[in-house]
């Protein structure tokens, strides 16, 4: 085998066989998965209320988008890219439990998508067992209700990869088309991706660079471009360049190379089966002298913007590398299928814990609260939200203007495509709120402590 190259030689019927039916036991695991979470709470999981809020103004706008959105102060420009929301917007019924269910669609149908882009990279049983450990990897997941957006843009950007791959083995105006629509749609759904989509880009016409080629990327950009460009041409016109410019730097990353190791690029932590084996495909690779996946991956882990959903398909490839050898050294004694019995129950119940412990949302009795402290204050009251529990910090402050309908101080979601220093003085308010610090002018606080919710009248 020759893996990691963008030719590949022709696929045996077996390979081919073996890469299918691995597929669709990726699809399967996954699903069963993403529902565990799903169906342990009645609710969007994690974040989300701004994008109800965001799809909830354009049905009233008769699908128009207008200036601003009326989530908490009303501050919030529409300026995100608005694929994801229309979306959301679209779909017939309560956009609450649209969200609890659309980013699952998109989740799935991201398994399929990295199988697809890994099956250009690599041969077919790799491709298929990058596929199902793709599919249990906790970070790629992104059933939150805030998937909406992320989840949407992630499957898109594998999709734009797998073209983009296709295009340089075989350039043509059809595979440019396809691969410039896929990008560009990407970007519409969520910013985040274009820098790891360039890096991505450029990475892999590096590995099979040729005249041909580079014309018809370059046709695939201009693709990309024009889909992206009313989108920007509106923002540019309505918010200044500055909101693009804040909104773009708002979209970074926290992660480390050591926290990587730490951690490991499923989020399992001290369960984490994935990064021991992609380390040793990662040797093998590189004893092999094959460039590609190694130089991607430390491109996607240093680019600016990249986050580690985006860089997880080629931690499932070089993982699938790692599981081949060790298959291969297990064959002779007859501990093939033991060796992969154990190793998949490792990695799903992992997996599953992994995401009991990421993917949560919050309790119908703090819901009930805060629906209770709109009802009973005025249009415009302002509340200061402490959270005793980091774990809940964000999805509260997320939830808590679209559920009450009120002002929540410290609230800081949307704020990024405002301006840097509106943002950054948002969160520091949010700060000294936790602190128990209440700023002037505020009317109530809201409060959860252990599980419970309260509010009354700010001293």
């Amino acid at each position: 085998m020759a893996p990691h190259t963008l030719g590949q030689p022709a696929k045996t019927a077996r390979q081919i066989g073996t890469g299918t039916a691995l597929l669709g036991v990726a699809v399967v695991t996954g699903l069963g998965l993403r529902l565990a979470p799903i169906l342990a709470s009645d609710f969007p999981l994690r974040d989300g209320g701004l994008f109800v809020t965001m799809a909830s103004d354009i049905r009233h706008a008769s699908l128009g988008l207008p200036l601003f959105s009326s989530f908490n102060a009303g501050n919030v420009p529409f300026a995100y890219p608005p694929l994801g929301i229309y979306l959301l917007a679209l779909t017939p019924g309560d956009p609450i439990f649209t969200e609890r269910w659309l980013p699952l669609v998109w989740s799935i149908l991201a398994i399929p998508a990295a199988y697809l882009l890994a099956r250009e990279i690599t041969d077919e049983p790799r491709a298929g067992l990058a596929a199902l450990i793709f599919a249990a990897m906790p970070v790629t997941w992104a059933i939150e209700g805030g998937g909406v957006t992320r989840a949407l843009a992630l499957m898109l950007l594998l999709l734009a990869l797998w073209r983009l791959a296709v295009l340089l083995r075989a350039p043509g105006f059809r595979n440019a088309a396809l691969a410039g629509a896929l990008a560009g749609l990407a970007v519409l759904a969520h910013p985040a991706v274009g820098p790891p989509g360039l890096a991505s880009t450029a990475v892999l016409f590096a590995s099979a660079p040729s005249r041909r080629a580079l014309a018809f990327t370059g046709l695939a950009a201009a693709v990309a471009a024009l889909l992206v460009a009313p989108w920007i041409a509106m923002v540019v016109i309505r918010y200044g360049l500055g909101a693009l410019v804040a909104g773009g730097n708002a979209h970074h990353t926290d992660e480390t190379l050591g926290r990587l190791l730490t951690i490991g690029p499923s989020w399992i932590g001290a369960l984490d089966f994935v990064l021991p084996l992609a380390l040793l495909g990662l040797a093998l690779v590189l004893h092999r002298r094959q460039w590609l996946l190694p130089v991607w991956l430390l491109l996607l882990i240093a680019v600016p913007g990249g986050e580690a959903r985006h860089a997880a398909i080629l931690w499932a490839m070089l993982a699938a590398s790692g599981a081949v050898t060790i298959t291969e050294a297990v064959r002779p004694a007859g501990a093939l299928r033991a060796t992969a019995a154990i190793g998949f129950a490792w990695l799903f119940v992992g997996s599953l814990l992994a995401g009991y412990v990421q993917f949560h949302a919050i309790s119908a009795a703090i819901r009930t609260e805060m629906a209770r402290a709109g009802r009973e204050t005025v249009p415009g009251a302002r509340f200061a939200v402490v959270v005793d529990d980091s774990r809940l910090e964000a999805m509260v402050l997320d939830w808590f203007p679209t559920i009450s309908g009120r002002i929540s101080v410290g609230t800081y979601q949307g704020l990024e495509w405002t301006s840097v220093e509106q943002s950054d003085a948002t969160v520091a308010v949010n700060d000294q709120i936790q602190r128990g610090q209440i700023p002037k002018g505020t009317d109530y606080v809201f409060r959860i402590s252990e599980g419970s919710a309260s509010w009354e009248p700010a001293r």
